[in-house]
C-alpha cells in the first residue's frame, strides 16, 4: 500500500504545481471590455476602405 500512497501524493503535488504555474503565467486582460475592443479592432482591420474613411 505504501507505493500507492507515494504515487497518489506525487500526482497531487504535480497537479497542484501545474495549476499554480498556470495561474501565474496566464495572460491577464487589462479590462472587462478588452476582449470586445480586441474583436472590434479585428473587424476594423478587415473592414472595406469606405468604412475606414467614414470613421476617421
Amino acid at each position: 500500500m505504501n507505493p500507492l500512497i507515494f504515487l497518489g501524493a506525487a500526482a497531487i503535488v504535480f497537479v497542484v504545481g501545474t495549476l499554480v504555474i498556470w495561474v501565474f503565467t496566464r495572460e491577464r486582460k487589462t479590462s472587462f471590455n478588452s476582449s470586445i475592443e480586441e474583436f472590434r479592432a479585428g473587424l476594423d482591420a478587415i473592414a472595406p476602405n469606405d468604412k475606414r474613411r467614414r470613421n476617421e
